[in-house]
């Protein structure tokens, strides 16, 4: 999925060139959301802005005494 990879940016003009910003912070989300078994639901318009949605499974373990 093309926003979740490392080093990407939508717009250089809206970027974070001034200010730093190496594009990987989506990249590391989907990472650590993807180690625990979940994934990143993205819903976007251009010109509208973007929801991002973290969907993790429900733990079922039960506690061993």
């Amino acid at each position: 999925m093309l926003l979740l990879d490392r080093f990407y940016r939508a717009d250089t003009a809206r970027g974070r060139t001034h200010s730093g910003g190496a594009g990987l912070g989506l990249s590391i989300v989907h990472s650590l959301i993807t180690i625990h078994g979940g994934r990143v639901e993205i819903d976007t318009s251009p010109g509208q802005g973007a929801t991002f949605r973290i969907v993790l499974p429900l733990h079922t373990d039960t506690a061993v005494s």
